[in-house]
């Protein structure tokens, strides 16, 4: 994720677009998972889920009086509405994601903010072992076990864009990243050990008119993501969680940016039932080892889910 942040090679080094490139930095924050984001429901149901993140960055100067050091807040939210299926005997879903941001930077005496739709995404899902499709009389007596998913996300370039403003709430580009979750448990579900590892690939953008350039491109993002989380009680339980990327170059009309992710967040968070088919959950995350170019930043992530 701290890819996503782009620094200006210096033909377009300018305030306004030292901010349009770190701005997409913690936008895909927002993007990062949780402790047991990926247990099993019944099939043939609806599954509602409000996400809302805020980050803050603070980008280093680049020691040449050039460009100063950006400070980023971003306020993001999604709905995402997911219909649970059975796939072959194996629990599986298709969603819909409809993120909005509100943004606001500044860079010395430069200030901007904007808020609109993101970028629109769709998520396809399916159980590999371990979460058989069960209906909701089946699921009353499931026993949670160690298992294994498919998960592929595709965003597309639907959001609110306008190529000559230093700051948009959508990145105008494609992008399409699958994850395959491993979830242990030893115990029947009071305990989870959790691997996700993922990978991003994006489509340029060719509309970036940001100081005269033409096309900002990306190459690849890798992101492993670790989780461990205890019940306390039956409706509470809490997680420690690391987050590691790697990768994500960014390059404005060719010229590289020298930005690849090696970053390393760790995070706490905790989950609630609230009543029958509903629970929230609340995480926090902050950067502890990066590159000295890259942004020091912290998440707070909420997330509200009701099956029906």
């Amino acid at each position: 994720m701290g890819a996503e942040r782009v620094y200006p090679a210096r033909r377009f080094g300018s305030l306004a677009a030292a901010c349009a490139a770190a701005i997409l930095w913690p936008c895909l924050a927002a993007h990062a998972g949780s402790a047991r984001d990926y247990l099993n429901a019944p099939v043939d149901s609806w599954l509602f889920t409000y996400n809302a993140g805020y980050a803050t960055s603070l980008t280093p100067e680049d020691g040449t009086d050039t460009i100063p050091g950006v400070r980023s807040n971003v306020f993001a939210q999604s709905v995402v509405l997911t219909r649970v299926m059975d796939y072959w005997g194996r629990t599986g879903g298709l969603s819909i994601v409809l993120p909005y941001a509100l943004i606001d930077t500044s860079a010395g005496p430069f200030r901007a903010s904007t808020n609109g739709v993101s970028d629109v995404g769709f998520l396809w899902q399916m159980n590999i072992f371990g979460a058989p499709a069960l209906t909701r009389e089946q699921f009353q007596s499931f026993v949670p076990q160690t298992f294994s998913s498919f998960h592929l996300l595709v965003t597309t370039p639907l959001g609110t864009y306008q190529p000559n403003s230093p700051i948009n709430p959508s990145a105008n580009r494609w992008m399409i990243s699958p994850t395959v979750n491993f979830s242990y448990t030893p115990d029947q579900g009071w305990t989870w050990i959790e691997t996700y590892v993922s990978g991003r690939v994006f489509t340029n953008n060719d509309n970036y008119l940001v100081n005269g350039a033409q096309t900002l491109s990306q190459r690849p993002l890798l992101r492993l993501e670790e989780h461990v989380s205890r019940n306390v009680t039956d409706a509470l339980w809490l997680s420690a969680d690391a987050y590691y990327n790697l990768g994500g170059e960014t390059a404005i009309d060719g010229i590289d940016q020298d930005n690849m992710a090696n970053t390393l967040r760790i995070g706490a968070g905790m989950g609630m039932r609230l009543w029958r088919g509903a629970d929230l959950g609340l995480n926090y995350e902050r950067v502890v080892a990066k590159p000295p170019s890259e942004p020091d930043s912290q998440t707070v992530r909420f997330t509200f889910r009701q099956l029906w």
